[in-house]
């Protein structure tokens, strides 16, 4: 098979000659350099070709947008400081809210559908010309929801009105969501023309270790609904939606079903979020999910060994009954910590596996836990 035949078919719940693969959350120039063969000067030469270059190395069939470190020694990016909002109150999202139109045609009154096709497009060509015959995987954060307001209140001004002013921070979700919406139907069409795979990857972090950042009642009746707006033109056209999930996402997994996500990605297994229980459920057509099994960055790939790292490929191989659905990717972004031999294991052992393997008898543990996840797993919250 083609990489796009085995992503297209891999994408469909349907038998694949291995299990496909993905690439973009590499997040260390000199990991990336190591991977490429490359030098820091020939890396710093040119950061975009690099990243490419590396995941040719690692013989990927896709690529989300990837993460390209410009600097050598970057360590992380996208860091909300709460430092930064020192005087940032709640009443300050209320005034955002009361500011915004009421009409959904004065919203959407200065949105250029020509603009944004434009983008659209030139990131799709971009890929097609530069990502040397690596498929890309859309990935447009938007067209997931818009959740995490913090990015412009901070975390405590923007919990604290979710609790005082949940109308208000309702408003400002469905203001934010209506261009969504009209990006999501510029790119049904988009996807046919460029016979894009039928993924898209988004979902914005809305849950930590502690699980949802905002109680899921509220997340149901006020957030929710304006994902499920954004979604819906995508679904109609039968993409498939896949969710990253960080943080304890056992409540709401249901929420994003009935949102439209028919696929979820990342998992930090350590919390109890268990893909075993993940397999029991359908998507609102009754679908098999779609698992992006991402390897641990909190654990495995940066503290495990290479056999490390080949159980917990085993494990996502047993945990979807043999590689239904399956496609193999990180958890996150991966640090400057992680040992490139463990990436370089991780993409070169799951070729060596035979889809549609059986299911073992016995429920398998999380390699990076002692104790068995399936006595701890809690069931998924009911989407209300």
């Amino acid at each position: 098979m083609t990489p796009k035949q085995r992503l297209t078919r891999a994408a469909r719940n349907q038998e694949v000659d291995r299990i496909p693969t993905l690439g973009g959350w590499i997040g260390a120039a000199p990991a990336l350099a190591e991977i490429a063969g490359l030098t820091k000067d020939q890396y710093m030469a040119d950061p975009s070709r690099a990243v490419v270059r590396a995941h040719k190395a690692l013989d990927v069939d896709g690529m989300i947008m990837p993460n390209i470190p410009t600097v050598w020694d970057q360590v992380r990016t996208g860091a909300v400081l709460e430092e930064s909002f020192a005087d940032a109150e709640p009443e300050d999202l209320l005034d955002y809210a009361n500011s915004l139109p009421d009409k959904e045609s004065d919203i959407l009154r200065d949105f250029d559908a020509a603009r944004n096709e434009a983008e659209f497009r030139d990131y799709f060509e971009t890929a097609f010309k530069s990502w040397d015959g690596i498929v890309p995987v859309p990935n447009f954060w938007d067209l997931g929801g818009h959740f995490p307001l913090y990015h412009g209140f901070g975390y405590i001004a923007f919990l604290s009105a979710c609790a005082l002013y949940p109308d208000a921070v309702e408003k400002i979700w469905w203001a934010k969501s209506l261009p969504s919406r009209e990006r999501a139907k510029i790119l049904v069409r988009l996807y046919r023309e460029f016979d894009l795979v039928p993924l898209l990857f988004c979902g914005e972090d809305l849950c930590n270790n502690q699980g949802p950042m905002v109680s899921p009642e509220i997340l149901r009746k006020h957030y929710f609904p304006t994902v499920r707006m954004i979604t819906e033109p995508l679904v109609d056209a039968g993409i498939r939606l896949v969710h990253h999930c960080d943080g304890d996402i056992r409540p709401v997994v249901n929420d994003f079903i009935a949102a439209g996500f028919s696929g979820l990605q990342g998992f930090q297994y350590e919390l109890g979020v268990d893909p075993y229980e993940l397999r029991k459920l359908r998507s609102l057509r009754g679908e098999e999910l779609i698992i992006f099994a991402g390897l641990s960055v909190t654990r495995t790939l940066p503290f495990g060994a290479p056999r490390d790292v080949r159980d917990e490929v085993d494990y996502f191989l047993d945990s979807t009954d043999g590689g239904r659905g399956l496609f193999l990717f990180t958890s996150n972004v991966t640090g400057y910590e992680v040992p490139p031999e463990n990436i370089r294991t991780a993409y070169r052992y799951i070729k060596t596996l035979n889809p549609g393997q059986p299911h073992p008898p016995k429920h398998r543990r999380w390699p990076g836990e002692k104790a068995s996840l399936g006595s701890c797993a809690i069931p998924f919250a009911p989407a209300l």
